[in-house]
């Protein structure tokens, strides 16, 4: 495919780390390195020092999905999208949630080259959709492609714009998730903002039922929302909490490298286990609410599905694989080969194939 143009449209703050922005950002990343041309067009909340961003506006939160999402919903957030797509001389525009103001809905309504949209949400509210079915219905016919990033989200998305859509999973960059050497201890690693349907709770209540050499690294958990979230533990556990915060790429990437369980105790909501995927490939084995976007991604061989909000039998997994060593070792293993399929090396020629089916006359 000849070096093409593209502008990768993220309708989430850049500001506030997530799951779409990492995964726009990595697919800038794997195009860049095939010789095409990225701009990413976000809102931001701040600066933004990275080569090819194009910031388009502060955003607003909002409570939705268990979560706080921030977009932005001013005129002049709109404004720069339509002007943005329309003379920037792009081949081909990617939007990531399609229907979402004022990045992708305004980028999807206004832009005059094919347009490729990623659905990633599986919100249990469904409260966009429902409220502004007309406009997302008509909005969605200039899609020259839909792609979903799990058949959750498929599903999810096809109760209000049925068509087709290609099944084109979140990537990772698998060589960068190293393995270090196992330690005595037991570290368990959770990642994650502390928001109800994480389950961050749940995982502190297993916690305090685990032996007392275990430690927990909590990314993305700051020290206040321990001290708020903790309080009903005893000292002796709480000395054995880490809260990291938000941290570097780098520094995740070292404290996954240093687990020996992962953690993922979400409650729902949850359309990919981009965690789940990023435990694997880094041999680390992982457990699991028994929820929809996990179940799809981690097979029995790499790790334990426990039921969503069980403490008991959170605790009940995690105490296995801590107490053995080789199982963990197995489990690992399996997991890091199961996820190689999701590599950028892979997943990016996957989106170039959808990028050449759209750009067709």
């Amino acid at each position: 495919m000849a070096a093409l143009r593209v502008a990768l449209v993220c309708p989430y703050s850049w500001s506030v780390p997530g799951g779409v922005q990492a995964q726009v950002r990595g697919l800038a990343s794997a195009l860049r390195a095939r010789g095409h041309q990225v701009e990413i067009l976000a809102p931001a909340d701040g600066p933004v020092a990275e080569d090819g961003f194009l910031a388009l506006g502060r955003t607003i939160p909002f409570r939705d999905n268990g979560a706080v999402t921030r977009v932005a919903l001013s005129p002049a957030a709109l404004v720069r999208t339509v002007r943005a797509v329309r003379t920037r001389r792009y081949d081909l525009v990617h939007v990531h949630e399609p229907m979402l103001p004022h990045a992708c809905l305004g980028a999807l309504q206004s832009a005059r080259v094919p347009v490729v949209g990623t659905f990633h949400m599986l919100n249990v509210s469904e409260r966009w959709y429902r409220l502004f079915g007309p406009v997302v219905r008509q909005a969605a016919r200039r899609l020259r492609v839909r792609i979903a990033v799990s058949e959750a989200a498929r599903e999810f998305v096809s109760r209000f714009l049925p068509g087709d859509y290609r099944l084109i999973a979140n990537g990772i960059d698998a060589c960068e998730c190293t393995r270090a050497a196992s330690g005595e201890s037991g570290r368990l690693l959770f990642v994650g903002r502390p928001e109800p349907r994480k389950g961050l709770p749940v995982l502190l209540e297993a916690f305090d039922r685990l032996p007392g050499s275990a430690e927990l690294d909590l990314v993305g958990v700051a020290p206040s929302d321990v001290d708020r979230l903790a309080n009903g533990l005893p000292a002796t556990a709480r000395e054995r909490l880490r809260a990291h915060g938000r941290v570097p790429e780098a520094a995740r990437r070292e404290l996954l490298s240093r687990a020996d369980v992962v953690c993922a105790p979400s409650l729902s909501g949850e359309s990919f286990g981009l965690v789940v995927v990023e435990g694997m490939a880094a041999g680390v084995p992982v457990v699991a609410s028994a929820i929809r976007g996990y179940r799809d991604v981690l097979p029995a061989e790499a790790g334990m599905l426990v039921p969503p909000g069980d403490a008991a039998a959170l605790a009940g997994a995690l105490r296995r694989l801590l107490a053995d060593r080789e199982l963990r070792h197995r489990l690992g293993d399996a997991g890091r080969r199961a996820a190689s399929r999701y590599d950028w090396s892979v997943v990016a020629e996957e989106i170039l194939a959808v990028y050449r089916l759209a750009l067709a006359p």
